[in-house]
């Protein structure tokens, strides 16, 4: 009798025992269950491991790692805790959080992790968090194995835990407790941190009193073998307000509603199926902004890393370090940058004359006059013609006034010369024609100087060269020696405005603009346009580079993977043309309507301007100034005084021949 009571006291405190076999062995099939339903893909699998954890603890995390490694299913890593916490202070500043000293290695797929209080918790999220393999859309497995007299104080843990998390936007996540009651039965807690309309996921919401029973295991057995890890993120947000921080640009973002707004046109459509209302913060007179060598950002991407929005954009193309620390869209609106420099600056006033054909043809022009009139003086010296038609000087007068479409004097008399005579009308008319056809569009086109087309033109030039703050990385470690050169010489630009005004009024300046922006800004700045409409600026014709934009927001932003792809949806769909070509027609309207304001000369109106004839007076000025120094010349040859003192020399000249 003694024996047996003895027997059934011994089996009734190990039932009892919270950290007998038998518990430990129930929290291993429980754990293994769940592992099994929930667990379906292979993948990465983290595994933190402390060893200052209670000794249940440490026989679980045993029994667990050994069926991992049995299966063969996951690439199972061990890690251990940091020695700083997280989650730990809740007035404590939020930061981007970089990831360890570089390595090679995949994002993880899921996370199981076996603690017995909150505090070891802190620690070991901090390395997690902080490690390269950190997915935050990774499916979290927890077990706090934490025994109370009742459940209220291990929910409080477990609400904290949950709003841990969160906050690094971790949402696949549920905790396995066991039961006060019943160490051998426990509880699967997880939450629902987008629950509209009363809950949007906003960045202060915690999971306090807002636990949810995903599933019971009772003595090593799941009660339920369905998925756990349901869709937590609605479909239908019911009027939630998305915070979206934007940097105001043109054409892309802007805080007036008459402008293109062309981003924030596609973002309200891409989030319209969601039911989200879009909240937008505007950010004025910054750009996206840099990671300096502590690994903080300024900028822009200050306030987001502050929190103070949910989604950054504006014109933005992410390069390593963005893709390094944040999370991205899929791309759209895909841009291009080109180099903007002064105009050169217009050919003199003759030179329409002469632009009108190219040298190769006045110099054999020139020829062809020459022999025209050699012709002329030859033919009629041997036809016998009049004395008019044989003296050099009329030859070449005829020469010349027919050229330009003018009868001569008087007409040869011989039969041969007047032959000649036709063909050489026939000639000058067809070389009138094309002269005078090719000087109207030059009159219409005034020519200019030297245009600088090239960077090699630029970097030569001695003008000064820039853009914005995250253009300048691009031309960090490039072998190119131009590029060395602007990247020693770049100076960062706030406003592009301010930096094209530089470009056209001052022409001291040259930068690196967006096309689009380069497009509205043109639109809406009288100083962009000349009198004849034209752009006072020059922009290359070969495009520096082409990125496609993206949105930006924190690491693991729940509902960036569903507007990926809804952007990419869209794409296929033909929606970023779309945006592209509403741009372009209301672009159209607004420089119309600046042209008009500007009552600029139209290339269809065909009168004359001041512009158009300043060649012309060149000619006649010069003409009247020849004209004028001839005359002189002959007033004082043909003097009095001039003819006696020539009669003398003659006289002389005589005489000391005699």
């Amino acid at each position: 009798m003694k024996i047996v009571t003895i027997l059934v006291t011994v089996f009734s405190v190990q039932a009892i025992n919270p950290g007998g076999p038998r518990v430990v062995s129930d929290s291993v099939n429980c754990l293994n269950g769940l592992i099994k339903a929930n667990f379906v893909i292979p993948g990465q699998l983290i595994f933190p491991h402390s060893i200052n954890s209670s000794s249940t603890v440490l026989r679980i995390r045993d029994n667990i790692l050994k069926k991992l490694h049995n299966s063969n299913k996951f690439t199972v890593q061990v890690t251990g805790p940091d020695i700083k916490a997280v989650c730990n202070d809740a007035n404590k500043k939020f930061k981007v959080l970089h990831m360890d000293p570089f390595k090679i290695m995949s994002i993880a797929n899921y996370f199981v992790i076996i603690v017995d209080s909150f505090q070891e918790f802190t620690h070991i999220a901090r390395k997690v968090i902080r490690s390269r393999f950190w997915n935050p859309y990774g499916r979290f497995l927890i077990l706090l194995h934490r025994l109370a007299n009742d459940d209220s104080g291990i929910r409080e843990d477990v609400e904290n835990i949950l709003t841990c998390l969160f906050k690094s936007n971790v949402v696949n996540v549920v905790i396995m407790i066991p039961r006060a009651q019943d160490v051998r039965n426990a509880l699967v807690y997880s939450w629902r941190p987008y629950d509209p309309p009363n809950y949007c996921g906003y960045f202060n919401e915690s999971a306090k009193n807002r636990l949810i029973i995903e599933n019971v295991c009772e003595r090593g057995v799941v009660k339920s073998t369905d998925s756990i890890f349901k869709d937590k993120l609605p479909s239908d947000m019911r009027g939630c307000t998305l915070n979206i921080l934007a940097i105001e640009r043109q054409p892309f973002v802007s805080r007036y509603k008459h402008d293109p707004n062309i981003e924030k046109t596609l973002i309200k459509r891409v989030l319209k199926p969601l039911n989200f209302s879009v909240d937008f913060d505007m950010i004025l007179n910054k750009f996206r902004g840099e990671r300096d060598e502590k690994g903080v950002w300024d900028g822009a991407l200050k306030e987001l890393v502050a929190r103070k929005g949910q989604i950054l954009l504006g014109g933005i193309f992410p390069d390593f370090d963005v893709h390094e620390d944040f999370e991205c869209s899929s791309t759209y609106l895909a841009d291009s940058y080109t180099w903007v420099v002064p105009r050169a600056n217009p050919s003199p006033p003759w030179s329409s004359l002469t632009a009108a054909f190219e040298k190769e043809v006045w110099y054999s022009a020139t020829i062809v006059f020459l022999i025209c009139v050699v012709t002329w003086k030859i033919l009629g010296q041997i036809s016998g013609d009049t004395n008019y038609n044989r003296t050099f000087n009329h030859c070449f007068l005829n020469s010349w006034i027919v050229l330009f479409g003018f009868p001569a004097y008087m007409r040869p008399k011989k039969e041969s010369l007047r032959i000649f005579f036709v063909f050489l009308n026939v000639y000058c008319v067809l070389f009138m024609t094309a002269y005078q056809t090719k000087l109207i569009i030059v009159l219409q086109n005034p020519a200019f100087g030297y245009q600088i087309k090239t960077v090699q033109d630029l970097v030569q030039s001695g003008l000064k060269y820039g853009g914005s703050e995250e253009l300048h990385g691009l031309f960090y470690n490039s072998t190119d020696p131009f590029d060395c050169l602007i990247n020693d010489e770049w100076i960062d630009v706030l406003n592009i405005t301010n930096a094209l005004l530089d470009v056209v009024v001052n022409r001291n300046f040259s930068v690196l603009c967006s096309k689009l922006e380069l497009a509205y800004l043109s639109s809406v700045l009288p100083e962009l346009s000349d009198f004849f409409g034209r752009n006072n600026y020059y922009a290359f014709e070969t495009s520096t580079f082409l990125v496609p934009l993206e949105m930006i927001g924190l690491r693991g932003f729940p509902y960036m993977k569903n507007l990926s792809y809804a952007l990419n949806l869209y794409r296929q769909f033909g929606m970023n043309e779309n945006v592209r070509r509403d741009f372009a027609q209301q672009n159209r309207r607004k420089r119309e309507r600046l042209l008009l304001s500007l009552k600029v000369q139209r290339d269809k109106i065909s009168s004359l301007s001041i512009q158009h004839l300043q060649s012309g007076f060149f000619v006649l000025g010069l003409g009247i100034v020849g004209g004028t120094f001839v005359l002189i010349m002959e007033i004082l040859i043909n003097s009095n005084f001039m003819q006696k003192s020539v009669l003398r020399l003659y006289v002389m000249r005589i005489l000391n021949i005699k």
